[in-house]
């Protein structure tokens, strides 16, 4: 007995059938129903509902015996169903009985076929007729006739029907029209109609299932088809040739279903590419690359991991990459990895992994913490290489070119090998044999042969210097004219032409990769087009526009150059616009100017010009590089706008500061003077004792450490007008830095008693420098740690050995830390950091402005190690005449 599968389709299934059967639904108008392959109903259209009195939304995927209180659940209905399941026949014209509500019986005609669906699933279409008197036959026959052409004329998709074994086109609904180009094809055979179809293989498809009377599927197969008169249209279609048969059961013609899936395709097909070379690049690198999620769970290893741990995918998931760590190593090398991923930073470790032969090897693991352009954190990725000894490194390179030939197949950049001085073509994948516009034919054959039209370009030439030189080539928007399809074409890549050794490093062929970079040529072809528009946009800037080449020849001077300087273009030409600028300047920029060429770093600095009256004129001059893809310098241009006024204010704000400096020092040293004067005639009479009843001495100390800090604060205005002047003298001599130090720190603590300043000697060293200079930047970086420390009492000074005859003196605190984004900007002029919960810290930000300018008069450096909340390091190295342990 025949019994439904009750077994459930995944959603999936379900979804592609019921988006299959959408478009019959909305066209057939005779009762309709469809079962999926386990023959549960998955849909129905509403005149069937109207003639089997269906009431209310019917149950979904259930049973078809169970359908409707088992309406169907008759012996002819299971003779159908059964007939379908083992003579795979379409049924048609069959009679069966139905109960309607009312215990009413009514007959009707049932046809049944099976419809395979492209994702290798099948749908089981029923329509049903009710039985008429014979003499209503014949318009009954008309009217499915008219529905016939009705559902061809509306379905979404391409549909013919072909009779005979010629295949004779007999009904093509428009979309099919449409799709062969509108051609004139009823009454005509495939052949006749379609003539390029044949060569194709698409007539022999439709012998196949007309002799065999199995339908077949096409997924995304290629078609060429001719439109006007020399011309082809590329198509991917995914069809169905569906047998179609009589009443005695024999086959007379084919049923055609298809839709047109090019776009799709090449939009896949695009994506696909991308993804493969990204996978493809990833998988080439000689490295292992891993990468995790927020969790820190494990979700990309690139091939060099299983091929070098023998693990599979299941292995390595999660955590599971830990496994082939040595025992002694596991909890170091975790713990190194759990802690970066919780700090979200950088770390670097070494450890023991075992390879797939069980050894273990010592291997290098450096990893980053990787963000998304909104700053959230995603994770990490990082690299494992294998450090155990180099000259295992050498034997996998060696190895990497046997595994080449593998790996050729599976690229998806276009990659051949050639072998011998004929270069033959020992392997090519399919992506470089389209590149050639070849097929398969040309493996085993000498290059000049398979692609003849290389002769007269330099390519076989290139070919023979790499095979007796062993130098790799790298052709970079290199022109090639290839002969594809017949007719010669010009396309423009990037490759490269690699000597491949064999075991004894003697060189036995070339490996060539080549990509396709004609689009991105085209494009800066069309870019040097747009020159001229550059020119008139920079003649309408306010500024003075140039531009050079790229070893720093001038080439272009907008109006504004020629109206200032009331020379011509030629002019400048010839002498330069650096041979306006004005003398105290122009050594200056010439050798940050020579700085850019040779680095690429773009310039910025005021300088003064001269116009055509002669008179020198400041501006601010801005040079920046417009650099290729590879990062090479293309050009530069520059940009000089005048800022006279500008500095006119700040001169005049230097003399206010100046004069504001000299006025307040004269009176605070008199202060400063007779607080002292009291302090020492107190101390002489300490015997007194009503001075001991006063809080007279402790007022005077705090008086005296507050002139102290205004007279700090005058000096380093004085030394700011100093160092703008290029007056700021310094007075060397040799002296013990471990004494300076310890003396400046315990002078502080006299002042400020909440902080524990501790200083941890390394070494000890003598330097040459202005001892109160130097004294005057640890005063700053310890007050600096003071003031920005509210919550943490603890300071760290120490001095360490920097290298053979360099020392490093650092300032650490646990205070509030400074963002990544402020530490060039805190060592600028006035430049003080704010802080998110709005406190306030005084000061006018010069502190560290000086600090800077006077470690760098010293040939040394300032470090900055910082982190917004986790406190800050600051650090300067000078050199040093004695460092002794």
């Amino acid at each position: 007995m025949l019994e439904s599968d009750t077994s459930k389709l995944s959603k999936k299934e379900l979804n592609i059938i019921q988006n299959y059967t959408e478009g019959l639904f909305k066209t057939v108008r005779e009762p309709l129903l469809v079962l999926d392959r386990h023959r549960n109903v998955v849909g129905l259209n509403s005149n069937l509902k109207k003639k089997f009195k269906i009431n209310g939304e019917f149950e979904e995927r259930v049973s078809v015996f169970e359908f409707n209180n088992g309406q169907l659940d008759t012996p002819e209905f299971r003779d159908v169903l059964n007939y379908l399941q083992t003579e795979r026949n379409t049924v048609t014209e069959r009679d069966i009985q139905v109960v309607l509500p009312q215990k009413r019986k009514r007959g009707f005609t049932v046809n049944a076929s099976v419809l395979p669906l492209p994702d290798e699933n099948s749908i089981i279409l029923l329509s049903f007729k009710k039985l008429k008197n014979i003499g209503d036959l014949s318009r009954q026959e008309k009217v499915y006739n008219r529905l016939v052409e009705n559902i061809l004329s509306n379905a979404p998709a391409a549909i013919c029907i072909l009779r005979g074994q010629e295949h004779t086109f007999e009904v093509a609904n428009e979309h099919y029209i449409e799709l062969i180009g509108h051609r004139d094809i009823i009454g005509k055979t495939v052949k006749e109609a379609i003539p390029e179809a044949e060569s194709q293989g698409f007539i022999e498809l439709l012998d196949h299932v007309y002799s065999t009377g199995e339908p077949y599927i096409g997924n995304e197969t290629p078609l060429k088809l001719k439109v006007g008169k020399d011309d082809f249209k590329n198509s991917h279609l995914n069809f169905v040739y569906q047998p179609t048969r009589n009443k005695k059961g024999k086959i007379d013609g084919i049923f055609v279903h298809v839709v047109d899936v090019s776009e799709q395709v090449v939009a896949r097909k695009n994506v696909e590419d991308s993804e493969a070379r990204l996978r493809s690049v990833i998988n080439t690198v000689p490295a292992i690359i891993w990468i995790t999620d927020t969790d820190g769970q494990s979700v990309f290893l690139n091939k060099n991991w299983y091929s070098y741990t023998g693990q599979n995918n299941e292995d390595a998931k999660g955590m599971g990459w830990l496994d082939a760590t040595h025992p002694d190593d596991r909890k170091k090398a975790e713990f190194a990895f759990l802690d970066a991923h919780n700090q979200k930073k950088s770390y670097s470790i070494s450890f023991r992994l075992r390879n797939k032969q069980g050894e273990y090897r010592w291997v290098l693991d450096k990893a980053s913490p990787k963000f998304d352009d909104d700053g959230n954190y995603e994770g990490m990725i990082g690299t494992v290489i294998d450090v155990h000894e180099e000259r295992l490194k050498e034997n996998l390179v060696r190895e990497k070119d046997h595994r080449l030939q593998g790996i050729v197949k599976e690229a998806t950049v276009a990659t051949a090998i050639y072998t011998g001085r004929e270069m033959n073509i020992e392997l090519a994948n399919d992506a470089m044999i389209k590149l050639w516009g070849k097929d398969d034919s040309v493996i085993g054959t000498p290059l000049h042969k398979a692609l003849p039209e290389l002769d007269g370009q330099p390519f076989l030439g290139l070919l023979r210097n790499v095979l007796e030189t062993g130098e790799i080539y790298w052709g970079k928007e290199d022109k090639v004219d290839l002969m594809i399809d017949g007719e010669m074409q010009t396309g423009y890549y990037n490759f490269t032409y690699k000597p491949l050794r064999d075991k004894n490093g003697d060189i036995y062929g070339i490996l060539n990769m080549a990509i396709d970079v004609t689009e991105s040529v085209t494009s800066k072809m069309l870019l040097k087009e747009s020159e001229f528009h550059f020119r008139q946009m920079a003649d309408l800037m306010p500024g003075m526009v140039s531009k050079t080449d790229a070893k720093g020849d001038d080439i272009y001077f907008n109006k504004n150059w020629l109206d200032f300087t009331g020379k011509g273009s030629k002019y400048l030409q010839e002498v330069g616009w650096e041979s306006f600028i004005h003398p105290d300047e122009k050594e200056t920029f010439l050798k940050a100017w020579e700085d850019c060429l040779n680095t690429g770093c773009n310039l910025e600095m005021q300088l003064r010009l001269k116009n055509k009256e002669g008179k020198y004129i400041w501006h601010l001059t801005r040079c920046e590089a417009v650099k290729e893809d590879d990062g090479s310098v293309k050009m530069w241009i520059a940009a000089n706008t005048e800022i006279d006024k500008i500095k006119e204010e700040e001169k005049r704000k230097e003399e206010f500061l100046k004069m504001v400096s000299h006025e307040l020092k004269t009176p605070v040293t008199s202060i400063k003077g007779y607080v002292q004067l009291l302090l020492t005639l107190l101390k002489k009479q300490k015997e007194a004792a009503e001075a001991s009843k006063l809080p007279l001495q402790p007022s005077l100390e705090r008086i005296n450490h507050q002139v102290t800090r205004l007279t700090r604060l005058i000096s380093e205005i004085l030394d700011l007008s100093r160092i703008r002047e290029n007056q700021l003298e310094l007075k060397s001599e040799e002296f013990n830095l471990n004494e300076l130090l310890a003396e400046t720190i315990q002078d502080i603590n006299y002042t400020n008693t909440q902080h524990k300043i501790a200083l941890e000697s390394e070494v000890q060293c003598q330097i040459i420098a202005d001892r109160d200079r130097i004294g005057q930047v640890v005063i700053n970086f310890v007050m600096n740690a003071i003031k920005y420390s509210p919550g943490s009492q603890e300071i760290n000074v120490k001095i360490s050995r920097e290298d053979k005859d360099k020392v490093r003196v650092s300032v650490k605190d646990f205070g509030i830390g400074i963002g990544q984004e402020n530490h060039k900007k805190i060592f600028k002029r006035f430049y003080r950091v704010g802080v998110k919960s709005e406190e306030t810290y005084s000061g006018f930000g010069i502190g560290l402005y000086l600090a800077n300018e006077i470690i760098e008069r010293h040939n040394g450096e300032i470090q900055l190690n910082s982190e917004l909340g986790k406190g800050s390091e600051f650090s300067f190295i000078l050199n040093a005449t004695q460092i002794t342990s």
